[in-house]
């Protein structure tokens, strides 16, 4: 094709503007109407009727939609064999070509995108290929999202993308995409925040255009994604909806409300659907009426409501990074990350960042013997509420479940921030409340190190108790540890001489940059130290690096301690070494 061709008689190629979804798109005079419009040449072989076929449904779905913020389709035309798409034409820049924008100025083109895209999903249509690219600016506080190439409608009958290809762009699909699922409405969510992310932060949640695409679709399949460092008030909103788990994140009308709230604008207000009861013509009697709300004010008061254990059908899957919100706590800071690997399988910390210093807000679960329950204690239906007394910028909260297990929260360093530890607590039990409430708390996501076959999540702490490498030492029973929760922590106590061996595995910072001393233990690397002042000596063993949703690199590691004042340093360093040979069998 070249300029000044004429396609079906009508429309007059003027220039080649760019290629997407397929096909390649130019500028073009409509000389019946004489108005510009855009055209989209099909990339298939000449005289292929499927694809016709494939465009004329797509046009069909999408001149359906007539939405300021969405590129209108015009038509759909054959000219000697060749496909052709006839859009709106739209003079402006993509997202693609700007510079990093502001975070709530890209709250303000989001809310638009995220309401268009409401409105496409009301009417069946997925997108599919939400990423910079395909958003057009038409002005500095307008866009249009534009290029339906490979859209869809959400029952699956209508398809126009070509079998075997992946279903969007590197850097944007959602991980479930990435893993081969097909496409939803909650992954066309996901592309926008990855969308709104890259323009804010530099990059796509997955990585630069610079990475390796491969590498880029690896991480959103592992649900690896970076939470945003530059992003401020916009920030909750993203980590929302670049949820690794789809059902936890909001609708796209949910996200328009959202969007509009950060940027300090209107949100569009949409007529509710229809009940399914209206829409099949049933009448409901006032009798009726009345009953149902007996009933709903029943559930609602009664405390009443999801019922199963807290935790699921195994504690140890349960993820304590679903408890907290990150929105929960941003008012208490300028910048919220959550780190899920700062600390042991059970535990989830979330950073709350003012002016260069921090705080700590940590959510642990762990078993609770029933002679360490409190008897004062406030019942919310499906836990009780332990209130602790404040400390010097700290504050604890316990939530205890049915089976002798709790939800710890606790905030520390709060005065570094100015902030009030225990309204800090209160938010994120706020947050915990609501997870709770609706069922078990939501598993661990794939991409989690510590589901990798290797991990010592899979493990057991207390079997070192039968090793032969384990040493006797009168006081200390072997086989009576004292079990930490999911067996991820074990220890043995001796209380004639007030000596304690500990068994844990953790996540941290790489202990190629830990102070002590560098040895090999089971073939693995590993530090020693003699902590002074403590009478405890540490022994940490690698299993494997890996690097974190942030790139940073991390270690999940064996801890082994040996306390006591009655040993000396190489006593308690010998027996911690000889603790942690006890957990690896023989290679």
């Amino acid at each position: 094709m070249q300029t000044e061709q004429v396609v079906a008689n009508r429309y007059r190629l003027e220039e080649q503007v760019g290629s997407g979804g397929g096909g390649v798109v130019w500028r073009a005079t409509d000389e019946r109407l004489g108005r510009q419009v855009a055209l989209k040449r099909a990339l298939s072989e000449d005289g292929d009727p499927q694809r016709l076929r494939q465009l004329e449904r797509e046009a069909k779905l999408l001149a359906q939609l007539n939405h300021r913020h969405v590129v209108t389709i015009h038509d759909v035309l054959d000219d000697n064999g060749e496909c052709w798409l006839v859009m709106e034409y739209v003079p402006a820049r993509s997202l693609a070509e700007l510079d990093v924008v502001a975070p709530r100025q890209a709250a303000k083109l989001g809310a638009q995108l995220a309401d268009a895209l409401a409105a496409v999903h009301a009417k069946g249509i997925l997108h599919r290929d939400i990423k910079p690219g395909n958003v057009l600016m038409i002005s500095d506080d307008e866009v249009k999202l534009a290029d339906f190439g490979i859209s869809r409608g959400i029952t699956g009958e209508q398809t126009v993308t070509r079998p075997g290809l992946l279903t969007g762009s590197p850097g944007y699909v959602a991980p479930e995409v990435a893993n081969g699922a097909a496409p939803t409405a909650a992954s066309d969510v996901f592309s926008l925040a990855s969308t709104l992310f890259a323009v804010v932060e530099g990059a796509s949640p997955v990585g630069a255009t610079s990475d390796d695409v491969q590498l880029r679709l690896r991480r959103a399949a592992n649900g690896i994604i970076a939470s945003p460092r530059r992003s401020g008030p916009l920030a909750p909103v993203l980590e929302r909806m670049l949820r690794v788990d789809p059902a936890q994140r909001p609708t796209a009308a949910e996200a328009h409300q959202i969007l509009a709230d950060v940027a300090g604008v209107k949100a569009t207000r949409r007529a509710p659907r229809p009940s399914s009861v209206r829409r099949r013509g049933l009448l409901v009697t006032a009798g009726a009426l009345v009953a149902v709300a007996a009933v709903v004010s029943w559930i609602v008061f009664s405390g009443s409501g999801p019922t199963g254990p807290v935790l699921g059908g195994d504690p140890r899957t349960a993820d304590p990074c679903s408890l907290i919100s990150d929105a929960a706590l941003q008012p208490y800071g300028e910048h919220v990350n959550l780190v899920p690997d700062q600390s042991g399988f059970n535990q989830c910390n979330v950073i709350v960042k003012r002016r260069g210093k921090e705080a700590n807000v940590e959510a642990l679960i762990h078993s609770t013997p029933a002679e360490q329950t409190p008897v004062q204690a406030q019942d919310k239906g499906r836990y009780k509420l332990v209130t602790e007394p404040a400390g010097a910028g700290s504050c604890r909260r316990r939530l205890l479940l049915p089976d002798q297990y709790e939800i710890q929260i606790e905030v520390i360093n709060a005065n570094a921030i100015n902030a009030d530890a225990c309204a800090m607590a209160d938010s994120a039990v706020q947050s915990a409340h609501a997870v709770i409430t609706k069922g078990s708390i939501p598993a661990r996501q794939p991409g989690d190190p510590a589901l990798r076959q290797d991990s010592f999540f899979w493990r057991d702490a207390c079997m070192a108790e039968g090793s032969s490498s384990f040493r006797e030492r009168s006081g200390i029973e072997r086989a009576k540890p004292e079990y930490g929760f999911g067996h991820w922590a074990c220890t043995w106590t001796s209380p004639a001489d007030d000596i304690v061996y500990r068994l844990r595995f953790d996540r941290g910072a790489t202990l190629d940059k830990a102070g002590g001393r560098k040895s090999t233990i089971a073939d693995r690397y590993s530090v020693i130290e003699d902590v002074p002042g403590k009478d405890l000596c540490e022994v940490q063993v690698r299993n494997f690096p890996y690097r974190d949703a942030y790139g940073d690199a991390k270690d999940e590691v064996l801890e082994a301690t040996v306390r006591g004042k009655s040993l000396s340093p190489d006593e308690r360093c010998g027996l911690a070494t000889e603790l942690a040979v006890s957990f690896f069998p023989p290679r």
